[in-house]
């Protein structure tokens, strides 16, 4: 029976000092440390703000010398004719020549364009569907050895020369000036 209360008596300390802790006393000895951990980090932030500026901020001279005005005069580049590109037309899909219908490709063209003006006569007067027309022609002519990407500079060639030929009387005799293909399937 003694050896009950001596563990009794002990269980009762236990809880007594749990009780203790937390009521108020106990806790995290960095929590105690936090405010003052924060002040320091404070000061040297400022420290570290004024340093740096004296080191790294221009001096007088160059200040000064940054806030004049340039005395040359600079000469004003002529602007460049921009190209717009036409991106409107829908992948042309084709069964290259001799292929008997086998094989097929998948050609996403874009047109590079002179002008803002060429661009709205193209719309206006509907000429889309004779473009695309057009492009078909050309592609569909050409058989598979024709259409490998070791040729495709030529092919571009041939299609803004045809573009050209048909556009030359209704507008600027080069109204294309570039094709691009944005893809290009060959199956």
């Amino acid at each position: 029976m003694a050896d009950e209360e001596d563990l009794l008596g002990s269980m009762d300390e236990l809880e007594d000092e749990e009780g203790d802790e937390e009521e108020g006393g106990g806790g995290s000895p960095l929590m105690k440390y936090l405010p003052l951990i924060g002040g320091v980090l404070v000061v040297q932030i400022i420290i570290g703000y004024v340093i740096g500026s004296l080191f790294f901020a221009p001096s007088e001279d160059e200040a000064a010398e940054g806030e004049q005005a340039p005395d040359e005069v600079v000469a004003e580049v002529p602007m460049i004719e921009q190209e717009v590109v036409w991106d409107k037309m829908d992948p042309i899909v084709i069964n290259p020549a001799g292929t008997g219908g086998l094989r097929f490709a998948s050609v996403h063209v874009n047109l590079g364009l002179t002008s803002e003006a060429v661009l709205l006569a193209i719309d206006e007067r509907g000429l889309a569907s004779r473009i695309r027309d057009t492009l078909i022609g050309v592609l569909a002519s050409k058989t598979i050895d024709q259409l490998d990407p070791r040729y495709h500079e030529s092919l571009k060639v041939e299609m803004r020369s045809k573009l050209n030929e048909f556009l030359s009387p209704e507008m600027n005799p080069a109204a294309i000036k570039a094709v691009y293909f944005q893809g290009f399937v060959l199956q």
